[in-house]
């Protein structure tokens, strides 16, 4: 929430007399320079969102990118790595889904091998007794020894075949429930934040238009805040990024303690936060808000710059409660409205139409 930066105009398109080579290192070029400007950090995955951004391929990058330049809020890893995963990366979640899928395809594979073993010595042994059916009288003890041990082996066949059958459909049983149970840890972990373990924007996204279509189904309300770090630069400035880090974890600590329930805390990108709320009128939330800022305020972290030296900061809060047939958009944007008036009115606040 701070100051929009000025964009730059898009570069000029490429000449087409430049040569495939000569176009790979003008970009090169580009996206260190990207780099050095921006102050984002010079590893793989950034210099590849960064030379995507030059070559303007694909053309969400670019998009995301000045989003975010516009916004005001800083290129910090956790931002770009959002675009990245989103535009340039197979995701994690994708290859471990596709990994359980090929496991499941594994174990489907042998119960069937099973399966068709036992037909098939189902089928021999029923042929064995039909062979006996049409065997000529027998005459003598003998034969009728030898019988009952050709029948006694046919059986003890079947009975190894269900026995093995058996055991490999338990076994088959427990590797399908544990490869139910990865994929629903791995979809679970696909909408969290790993930084500070709330929901992340996906999670948030998907929770904002279901809680809306509920809202218009059943005439039930909630609120929606925004939450947003006051100056967290200055922090990751002061103190380093690992400071930064323990004062996101710490405030979204503090929400998620505040909350409960049905209640979706989420990172909503960068330093800013936002919480769904259920069933709870405006002046329930503003209430709850002020509580959470005044908490949150008097949290002092250690930094690493000294004994005695400790990193605080505060944060501000929007709040929009839910109209019929207000979109999910214009939501975001009377919450993101009043959390800019919480800003500029002294950050430290609690803002709300009609409340503040």
């Amino acid at each position: 929430m701070q100051t929009a930066v000025k964009l730059e105009a898009p570069s000029p398109a490429e000449p087409p007399q430049l040569s495939d080579r000569a176009q790979i290192f003008r970009r090169c070029k580009a996206a260190f320079q990207h780099i050095q400007k921006h102050g984002t950090p010079p590893d793989p995955h950034t210099y590849a969102l960064w030379y995507a951004y030059v070559a303007r391929t694909p053309p969400g990058v670019n998009t995301a990118v000045d989003q975010l330049l516009a916004s005001g809020r800083a290129l910090d890893s956790y931002e770009l790595g959002e675009i990245y995963n989103e535009f340039l990366s197979e995701k994690q979640e994708d290859e471990a889904q596709e990994a359980i899928g090929k496991e499941f395809e594994k174990s489907l594979k042998t119960v069937s091998d099973l399966i068709r073993s036992g037909m098939s010595q189902n089928q021999q042994f029923c042929s064995t007794l039909q062979d006996l059916e049409h065997t000529p009288d027998i005459k003598g003890e003998g034969d009728v020894k030898d019988l009952l041990t050709h029948l006694i082996s046919e059986s003890q066949k079947m009975a190894d075949v269900s026995t093995r059958l058996t055991q490999g459909l338990q076994e088959s049983q427990a590797h399908v429930q544990k490869l139910n149970e990865e994929l629903e840890q791995v979809r679970k972990q696909s909408l969290l934040d790993p930084l500070t373990s709330v929901a992340n924007r996906r999670a948030f996204e998907n929770r904002l238009k279901w809680q809306i279509e509920d809202a218009e189904t059943n005439r039930s309300t909630f609120c929606l805040i925004l939450a947003d770090l006051d100056e967290f630069k200055q922090i990751n400035d002061s103190y380093g990024h690992q400071i930064g880090d323990s004062v996101l974890q710490k405030f979204a600590g503090s929400l998620l303690e505040a909350t409960k329930g049905q209640d979706l805390v989420s990172r909503y990108g960068g330093d800013e936060f936002a919480i769904i709320m259920p069933e709870i009128s405006l002046t329930a939330a503003y209430n709850l808000m002020v509580s959470i800022k005044h908490k949150f305020e008097g949290m002092r972290m250690p930094s690493n710059t000294g004994a005695q030296s400790f990193a605080e900061d505060t944060a501000s809060f929007g709040i929009s409660s839910y109209k019929p047939h207000q979109t999910a958009e214009k939501m975001i944007e009377v919450a993101d409205t009043a959390l800019h008036r919480a800003k500029t009115t002294g950050r430290n606040r609690v803002c709300a139409e009609g409340l503040s």
